[in-house]
């Protein structure tokens, strides 16, 4: 029987809705049922882009949760608590988009809450499920790394990376929390975790730099312009438990072609040009890298309907039905928000940040100033 689901925040920038959309239109046994926005010209120009009826358009919140059995969360971070608590108390599960909150402290709170609910919390990390992930992974538990050395994974966007884009709410702390170093960052934190966290453990602590260099930026509805509040670009370097190094740079003004990743093992090289396109090298008996490396065809091997969201929805669906165990919880979400507040407060304080240090206590910053 098929489980209802409905979209909360169908938006009118990025619009996450629409591929959330083509996640849950590719497992069969979703059903959508209901969407909401507080602006209704969004819900209206959202159904009449798909082809879908009016009838899912709901004025209220309560009104979406009376109709569904699930939920996606596509609004900004700073009211994914709020909406998220809301469902739980209608006994509705949650899929939510990343990063769970603005802060670590907020997350944990959300995602306590959700554990006492008995319902499913999922993060929106999809990008485990791309099938270059799928299939570095597969090198990576057959041992064909060995063990990890050196991570590097460049990752970002281009949409806003022109000064003539408006002052969307992810550019705004007070909704988005930290900016380019949340939205791509914590991809990265789940892509190195989902690799290697049980081999190589979590990072211990970690040094970063964040920047805003698009600071002024015309608003959207209204006349003038604003100031953005969050950073743009941002490097981090950190280390893990097994003492690999990692380094994550995270940026809204990358060009087009500027991903990549980058895996160095005891064992083989492994890496990612763009998002498509992975070889690898190994080493001889001896240590020395091999002269030539290989190519290797994700697609040809990993391939899911409706891509990366459509195993993203076959595995939410899964969970539900099955009560099976859960990865991407919301104890994993706050997690890999409590490396980006590391990030943030490293880059403020100009210094080494232990991750022991972000707790869910308020903390006095260096300067006197409460975090």
């Amino acid at each position: 029987m098929k489980k209802t689901i409905g979209i909360v925040g169908t938006g009118r920038t990025i619009g996450i809705a629409n591929d959330h959309l083509a996640g849950i239109q590719s497992v069969s046994n979703w059903r959508l049922t209901a969407v909401f926005d507080l602006f209704r010209e969004n819900s209206e120009s959202f159904v009449k882009r798909h082809n879908l009826s009016d009838s899912l358009i709901c004025s209220s919140l309560k009104e979406l949760l009376e109709r569904v059995e699930a939920v996606v969360i596509c609004t900004d971070n700073g009211s994914h608590a709020e909406i998220a608590k809301a469902a739980f108390a209608e006994n509705v599960h949650v899929l939510c988009e990343k990063p769970l909150s603005t802060n670590y402290k907020a997350a944990k709170e959300l995602a306590v809450i959700a554990e006492k609910s008995g319902l499913v919390h999922y993060m929106g990390m999809q990008y485990r499920y791309h099938p270059y992930a799928q299939l570095i992974k597969e090198a990576i538990d057959s041992k064909e790394i060995g063990d990890l050395v050196f991570y590097r994974h460049r990752i970002g966007g281009w949409r806003i990376g022109s000064k003539e884009v408006g002052l969307e709410w992810r550019m705004q702390k007070e909704a988005s929390g930290a900016g380019a170093v949340a939205d791509f960052g914590v991809h990265q934190i789940d892509l190195l975790y989902y690799f290697f966290q049980k081999q190589a453990g979590s990072f211990q602590h970690i040094q970063s730099e964040l920047g805003t260099y698009i600071d002024l930026r015309k608003k959207i509805g209204e006349a003038g312009h604003g100031l953005v509040s969050n950073d743009d670009v941002g490097t981090i370097i950190g280390k893990l438990e097994n003492g690999a190094i990692v380094n994550f740079t995270s940026s809204r003004i990358l060009p087009p072609d500027g991903h990549g990743l980058e895996i160095v093992g005891t064992k083989a090289s492994i890496w990612m040009d763009g998002m498509e396109n992975v070889y690898i090298r190994k080493r001889n008996d001896d240590g020395q890298w091999e002269n030539e490396k290989q190519s290797l065809h994700p697609e040809e091997h990993h391939h899911f309907t409706g891509a990366a969201r459509g195993k993203q929805y076959e595995e939410f669906l899964d969970i539900i039905q099955n009560q099976k165990g859960n990865e991407l919880d919301f104890h994993y979400g706050a997690e890999t928000l409590r490396v980006i507040d590391a990030a943030v407060k490293s880059s403020e304080e100009g210094r080494r940040v232990s991750i022991n240090e972000i707790t869910c206590k308020k903390q006095e910053h260096n300067k006197g100033e409460m975090l």
